[in-house]
């Protein structure tokens, strides 16, 4: 609990550490044209004394072209124009060859950019920014330890930023709430009637609180600025996006593999009400047919040893009678008598073809969390929902952002065939048994969807 309260007070000050320099060179970048990149990666590639001409010959620009160039680049402090020599200051160039990065077709804003920026602010006052232990001995990693490490971390801290501007407020959720995550700055700056340094004051509040960060696309002759979330968190969000399973348009030609949501739960019924009236063997198979037309008499054994297992019914040799239990049973609702075999203890996943240690109460439950993702979607494909399942059946199975050399990303979990197959067992076995989901088939594609009863369980999940 004290984790969380971390969270929800922001306590990010610029003024603790000189940001005015970056206010500045912000609005000098937000301004730059292509040729203006162009000759600041030439200077910043170069040695610390470059004789113009060389400029000049390496750009292919005249003097009158080059000259007023140099002039506005100036401005951003990295070099001095003595005679006909450019001087470069050292230190402004270390700034700007982070800085540039962000002009490259290429760039991504992710962890690594988010470093370089930490790096700005005094060692000293990270620790506070970020409710950390002085003591770390590696800040960074403490960071993406306690707000980035995975999904469910972040998206909690996103949501108990409690930002008191507006402005900041409201970039955020437009950044959010955009299809493609990502919002031109030119949008914000007129919808706020801003300024260019007071968009950019704005924005390196967020970049320091996660919530998004700037690159710049090429635009004819210029660049326009595009707000985005970091780089790795808006590749999971996309992903999620991309793997959402739609629903189906064409839900009448969908095949019904039985036709009411309870059929599981009435053919057990049935047997059992033929069990009341006294002992019961296969023999009942065709008069059961009759009452349960959908009835695949192959299922006959299974629901025996399963009322065996739930003490529904009591096998003698070949006859079957029912317990009091099934009595009791018999004299609920079909919704009533669903949930009671759903929360029984002793009902699991049955599946000879799956490893024991799969069909655990632990892991069904946990499979069981990957519906919530369709609870009003409909009818759907069964191979998008798996593909959309993004659950922890393990360790490794955990979505963490991870160090990849210099690149960083959310790992998502890659599931054995296995594995696969304990999930759709998941869907057209034990929640299709409960009349949780219904099962069917459109152009030979597996399809389900839940039932009422399935909405009513996983809705507030």
């Amino acid at each position: 609990m004290a984790e969380i309260a971390t969270f929800r007070k922001n306590k990010i000050e610029l003024k603790e550490y000189d940001y005015s320099k970056d206010i500045r060179n912000r609005v000098l970048m937000a301004q730059f044209t292509i040729l203006d990149v162009e000759t600041l990666e030439e200077i910043l590639y170069s040695s610390l004394r470059i004789p113009v001409s060389v400029l000049q010959k390496n750009l292919d620009l005249g003097g009158q072209d080059l000259s007023p160039i140099l002039e506005r680049l100036s401005k951003t402090g990295l070099f001095k124009v003595v005679a006909d020599h450019v001087l470069v200051d050292k230190e402004m160039r270390k700034y700007y060859e982070f800085q540039i990065l962000k002009f490259e077709d290429d760039f991504k804003p992710g962890m690594e950019y988010l470093q370089g920026l930490l790096r700005k602010v005094p060692i000293h006052i990270l620790p506070i920014w970020y409710s950390i232990s002085r003591t770390s001995n590696n800040i960074f990693e403490s960071i993406v330890e306690k707000y980035l490490e995975t999904p469910q971390i972040f998206q909690r801290y996103l949501m108990d930023l409690n930002f008191s501007d507006p402005v900041q407020k409201g970039i955020m959720t437009a950044v959010y709430q955009s299809p493609n995550y990502e919002v031109d700055a030119r949008d914000i700056i007129k919808k706020f009637d801003l300024t260019q340094e007071e968009f950019e004051e704005h924005m390196l509040h967020l970049e320091f609180s996660f919530v998004g960060c700037i690159k710049y696309i090429k635009e004819k002759k210029a660049f326009k600025q595009i707000i985005t979330p970091f780089h790795e968190w808006k590749d999971y969000l996309c992903h999620v996006r991309d793997t959402e399973p739609s629903s189906i348009i064409d839900v009448e030609k969908v095949k019904r593999f039985k036709t009411s949501n309870f059929a599981v739960i009435e053919e057990m019924s049935a047997i059992l009400e033929f069990a009341k009236k006294g002992p019961i063997t296969e023999a009942i198979i065709p008069s059961l047919k009759k009452k349960c037309p959908e009835f695949d008499e192959n299922d006959f054994s299974y629901y025996i040893k399963k009322f065996c297992t739930l003490n529904l019914a009591d096998q003698n040799e070949k006859e079957i009678v029912c317990t009091s239990d099934s009595v009791e049973w018999l004299k609920t609702d079909l919704i009533d008598r669903a949930l009671y075999l759903y929360r029984h203890p002793l009902n699991y996943l049955e599946d000879p073809k799956l490893p024991d240690e799969l069909c655990s109460h632990r892991h069904l439950r946990e499979a069981e969390k990957s519906i919530c993702r369709v609870v009003n979607t409909g009818w759907v494909f069964l191979d998008n929902f798996i593909k959309a399942i993004f659950i922890p059946l393990k360790e490794d199975h955990m979505i963490k952002l991870v160090r990849l050399g210099r690149t960083w990303k959310y790992r998502l979990p890659e599931y054995s065939e296995k594995e696969i197959a304990f999930f759709k067992a998941v869907i057209q076995n034990w929640l299709f048994e409960q009349g949780i989901t219904a099962l069917g088939s459109l152009e030979g594609r597996e399809c389900f969807t839940l039932t009422p009863l399935g909405q009513d369980l996983f809705s507030n999940e």
